[in-house]
């Protein structure tokens, strides 16, 4: 019975480990289907760049574009105005799409509006944040930042300023969490195996004992009924001195 017990509770803890496996891994589909939305390229064909305008774009924090799950990513771009107009920076956007089709958009970003003016000859240095989801499963991705700007005339422009292959790496507190996890199944498997271990122990331990028992107890009957044919009746004994006496 406690042979089977613990066998019972082995196969619970790993029913209980394989649904846990299986809701995690429905969850994380669920989380990408709600979050990947088809759409347009990132690019409006309608709208393009100004000839007059160079930008670049730097990741103070992340220079190996490595960025982590669940934080904050700072990214500082610079706008470069060659003409002879001002330009107006109206907003800033981005987004994570998938890198096996363009068009599906796994995260949009918040929009920034910083209105800025550079003007003619002159350059300035934008500000935009954006935060990978937590539930982000770590892989490379293809990001995707645009910016949206005016000149004097009223005239639109949007430049792709980053536009690449970037990676999403898993959080220190999710390798915690898993590394917990992972400690915890192995001391309760370890803990269910020496359970089962001595119980086996027990089990045979005590029917080891049980069967010597018997042997001993019939050697030392063995040898009373051997005794008692070997040693002469009383009868005789007690005839054989009154035989002697006479």
């Amino acid at each position: 019975a406690a042979m089977r017990s613990s066998q019972l509770w082995i196969a619970l803890l790993l029913l209980g480990l394989l649904a846990f496996a299986a809701a995690d891994e429905a969850e994380k589909d669920d989380d990408d289907s709600e979050d990947a939305v088809y759409g347009e390229d990132a690019g409006d064909e309608t709208i393009g760049d100004s000839e007059f305008v160079d930008l670049t774009t730097l990741f103070p924090d992340y220079p190996d574009k490595r960025f982590t799950q669940g934080e904050f990513i700072d990214v500082l771009c610079g706008f470069t105005n060659t003409g002879d107009k001002s330009y107006n920076v109206t907003a800033i956007k981005g987004s994570i799409n998938s890198p096996f089709d363009y068009r599906m958009y796994i995260q949009n970003f918040t929009e920034m509006n910083p209105n800025a003016e550079v003007k003619k000859g002159d350059q300035g240095t934008l500000f935009y944040r954006f935060y990978p989801d937590p539930n982000l499963e770590p892989r490379d991705y293809v990001l995707t930042i645009l910016v949206d700007y005016v000149d004097a005339d009223k005239e639109e422009y949007r430049s792709v300023v980053f536009n690449s292959t970037i990676e999403v790496v898993e959080s220190q507190s999710s390798l915690d969490t898993r590394t917990f996890f992972g400690r915890f199944l192995m001391v309760s498997l370890l803990g269910l195996g020496a359970f089962a271990g001595s119980m086996v122990f027990n089990k045979f331990g005590k029917k080891k004992g049980r069967s010597a028992e018997p042997s001993k107890k019939s050697a030392g009957g063995g040898n009373e009924w051997m005794q008692g044919i070997n040693a002469p009746p009383s009868g005789d004994r007690s005839n054989s001195g009154k035989k002697k006496n006479k």
